[in-house]
């Protein structure tokens, strides 16, 4: 064996460990494809958001966004539970099951409006 295959072979063994302790981990890697205008903004919000301590780390920064997110996400349904459906009047998240879904009286249908994620064309 060469020294060039003991290193491809060292090489992949690495890779495979860190495969094993990422599947161990339940950790799943997820990509996204970025144009120019979006990785621009990434990049942006990652400065400024890291302050004094230097940018996020793309993983660190998208991490964040999701737990924040969550946490929004949480209260919103919280707040919207707090109101029985006209319609059927029971509260979210069933209420209806979705039955009377797109009748303005269902709680269902604002809700579903209050809980998109305002996005803007990039």
């Amino acid at each position: 064996m060469t020294g060039n295959a003991k290193i491809k072979k060292a090489g992949t063994q690495r890779q495979q460990k860190r495969r094993d302790r990422l599947k161990a981990q339940d950790i799943k890697e997820v990509t996204a494809k970025l144009g120019p205008v979006a990785r621009t903004m990434l990049d942006e919000s990652r400065t400024i958001r890291g302050g004094l301590d230097g940018p996020y780390d793309v993983e660190e920064y998208i991490c964040t966004l999701i737990r924040e997110d969550s946490a929004r996400l949480k209260g919103q349904i919280a707040d919207a539970q707090r109101y029985p459906c006209k319609q059927c009047g029971k509260t979210l998240p069933t209420g209806c099951g979705g039955a009377f879904k797109g009748e303005l009286a269902c709680l269902h249908t604002p809700t579903a409006w209050k809980l998109l994620i305002p996005t803007a064309t990039l």
